[in-house]
């Protein structure tokens, strides 16, 4: 039922107020060579932001080698498919206290607190699909030097999994701006789990390895459509780490790899 209303919540959202779309171009070459995909790879990711009555949505998806159709004879799934074009993504939506109760809920630097809700899916490592629900609290804290900072923890319900488990996220935006051809972004995001709700008391225990994860993928940007037309936040260059401890949640699959970057903003 929970699940349900969550679907059914996303489709109420779409009524906004305000919005940014972006789509960003990545490249890198140091990837795994086991997990489904080539160790260069090309991601496009889209993106949509859009801020509403009581809180806001966000919508992210991310395609990797979005322009061909790949081949490679060692990136074989059981059935003898490519499948290096992967894709993964989800929508969430924070729902305000503050602004659902008519209240002021903050306290000290944390600005506001809201719900939040949000379905994840994918093609997992190209073998395995798969969908997770989230379902907790998110809290906006004003950290100084930072356009936002955002904390969320949530219960990650996965249906193939007999349990929940607990997830801990944060999102941040830092801006440097010293005129108009000198203007830099630090953004990004972490999420990880002391368990992901794999737990099978028999092989596992609460707390055991099997399940942990974390991701977190910082950037670093360089507004050059500031420099060229006088317009902010259109035209961005930089690089991402991408960080991840047990990938895709499997055992000893850590990965780590620096990406070339192009985003365009609308």
């Amino acid at each position: 039922m929970l699940r349900k209303s969550l679907l059914g919540l996303f489709g109420l959202l779409m009524s906004t107020s305000a919005m940014a779309v972006s789509v960003s171009f990545l490249k890198g070459d140091n990837f795994r060579d086991d997990l489904g995909y080539r160790e260069d790879k090309t991601t496009m990711t889209i993106e949509n932001f859009s801020v509403w009555e009581l809180g806001s949505v966000f919508f992210y998806y991310d395609i990797t080698e979005p322009t061909t159709d790949d081949k490679d004879p060692d990136l074989n799934d059981f059935d003898s498919k490519p499948v290096s074009n992967q894709f993964f993504g989800g929508i969430s939506t924070a729902l305000s206290l503050s602004k659902m109760t008519g209240n002021n809920v903050s306290y000290g630097a944390i600005k506001d607190v809201s719900i939040r809700l949000e379905l994840e899916n994918g093609s997992g490592n190209g073998v395995n699909n798969f969908q997770n629900y989230f379902y907790g609290l998110q809290y906006d804290i004003a950290v100084p030097g930072f356009d936002f900072f955002s904390l969320n923890t949530v219960l990650r319900d996965n249906p193939n999994d007999a349990g929940v488990g607990f997830q801990i996220g944060m999102f941040w935006q830092m801006t440097w701006d010293y005129g108009r051809w000198n203007r830099y972004k630090f953004t990004g995001f972490l999420a990880t789990s002391p368990w992901d709700g794999d737990q099978d008391s028999e092989k596992y225990s609460f707390f055991a390895k099997n399940g942990r994860y974390l991701t977190s993928q910082p950037q670093i940007l360089y507004d050059l459509g500031y420099g060229l037309w006088g317009k902010q936040n259109r035209l961005e260059v930089g690089v991402e780490y991408a960080y991840f401890i047990n990938r895709f949640q499997l055992k000893e699959t850590d990965e780590m790899c620096l990406q070339y970057m192009v985003k365009m903003s609308f």
